[in-house]
């Protein structure tokens, strides 16, 4: 049980005690003791300091203590919509949820793609409580899909590296383009892989399921063949490429075939995919409607191998809050997206219990991957680095209800999903996050 004096304020010395300290970076994996000094990482051991070290103390008996979660593909639905969804409730409900940092999409309004919205936007996340706030630049002006954005002036303006949001990029040389100057700038390409040709018109994956409901299915080949044609840009452009919300086993051998070739290719996912497939449509349900959609068990099934054995590197939220009056509609009408940054680490976490996944693993793409896909510096757990740290107990048992998320974006595909675990404490820069 983990027990506190000294949540919600500023902490000279804080012990977390006799935790499960696990650290891919470090090679750690230890029962031992952290000590939290302002907003560094004063000591990680397996010694026992004596209590009078700290002026808190935190047993952590039974909970892992993990390096800060990093969520790098976020919706912001301010500024647009903030009445959905401020900045200052995203970062907050975020670092509750044991997230220390995140990245936004820009598919805001106005559209995130300028140096002036990147510089104004991160000034008002620097006044918020809450997770660490990052920002990709738009590909394209307005992400209008023909003129490219002005990628060099928002990268010095502080993105960390440019994304289309919900929109493939069709044209194939604006696409090269794109890539060789984010080759120069050295930042990422976040792409959403799906032909528009196929998927404009879609309602669901294309199935049984489908059929039977008299919904507009597309065919899961529409992601791989966006996504083979973007790889073999980055053959020849030679750029950073991280492929999005990767859910078809397809774009998994894609994905594989391109990394044994040794292209700087990442990928991520998230837990409808690898939790979920298109039979939960079934009656018609809208948290349900996402995009990508969910797939079928084969797909499902790739997804869980691909984590394994590392083709895709990362798991996100994908967190887009969409307004109820958006979803209380017909199937087929319905706005996609759902909330995600409240459900990230209890539903990546489950795979431990249902996929013998190693918590390492797990930890590593929800900490470290991220880090690496878009050049953050990597979280450590060892003396000198910044205290940004996410405590987890994996033997505490509940259920999701949208109703208790801290945003007012409360639509989940997850409403009424057991969980196995609960985020009991995170610390943003040494400053604890959890209620």
């Amino acid at each position: 049980m983990l027990r506190s004096s000294g949540w919600g304020k500023t902490l000279n010395r804080t012990l977390l005690k006799n935790g499960r300290i696990i650290c891919p970076s470090e090679n750690l994996d230890i029962i031992g003791d952290l000590i939290i000094e302002k907003d560094k990482i004063a000591y990680v051991g397996k010694e026992q300091p004596q209590s009078n070290v700290a002026d808190t103390i935190i047993e952590c008996n039974g909970c892992i203590i993990m390096p800060g979660a990093i969520d790098m593909r976020v919706q912001s639905a301010d500024p647009g919509t903030e009445h959905l969804e401020s900045l200052s409730d995203l970062l907050s409900a975020a670092g509750n949820a044991g997230i220390t940092q995140l990245v936004s999409l820009p598919a805001t309004s106005p559209v995130v793609d300028s140096a002036v919205m990147i510089d104004s936007l991160r000034l008002r996340a620097s006044g918020c409580k809450g997770a660490l706030f990052h920002l990709y630049g738009a590909m394209t002006q307005a992400l209008d899909n023909k003129n490219m954005a002005e990628l060099g002036m928002m990268a010095k303006a502080g993105a960390v590296g440019f994304a289309n949001s919900l929109k493939s990029v069709e044209d194939s040389l604006l696409m090269r383009r794109i890539m060789t100057y984010s080759k120069m700038l050295n930042k990422p390409v976040i792409h959403h892989c799906a032909d528009p040709y196929l998927s404009n018109e879609a309602d669901m994956n294309e199935s049984e399921t489908a059929i039977r409901l008299g919904l507009h299915g597309v065919p899961s080949i529409a992601e791989t063949i966006i996504l083979e044609r973007d790889l073999n840009l980055v053959a020849l452009t030679g750029c950073r490429y991280h492929a999005a919300h990767v859910s078809t086993a397809s774009s998994v051998e894609a994905l594989r075939r391109a990394k044994n070739k040794g292209l700087q290719v990442t990928a991520d996912t998230s837990p409808a995919y690898f939790l979920l497939n298109d039979k939960a449509a079934g009656d018609y349900d809208t948290a349900f409607r996402l995009d990508p959609p969910l797939r079928d068990e084969k797909d499902r099934l790739a997804i869980i191998e691909a984590i394994k054995d590392g083709t895709i590197d990362v798991i996100a939220s994908d967190h887009h809050p969409i307004e109820m009056d958006k979803k209380m509609l017909p199937f087929g009408q319905a706005a996609s997206g759902a909330a995600g940054v409240e459900t990230l680490l209890p539903l990546a976490f489950s795979l431990y219990f249902t996929s013998d996944m190693s918590l390492s693993k797990i930890i590593n793409a929800l900490s470290v991957a991220p880090a690496k896909a878009i050049s953050l510096t990597i979280p450590r757990l060892a003396k000198g680095e910044q205290a940004n740290i996410t405590i987890i107990n994996l033997s505490s048992s509940s259920v999701i209800r949208g109703a208790n998320f801290i945003s007012q974006s409360q639509i989940t595909p997850f409403e009424h999903y057991l969980i196995d675990s609960k985020i009991v404490g995170c610390f943003v820069n040494g400053v604890s996050m959890t209620n």
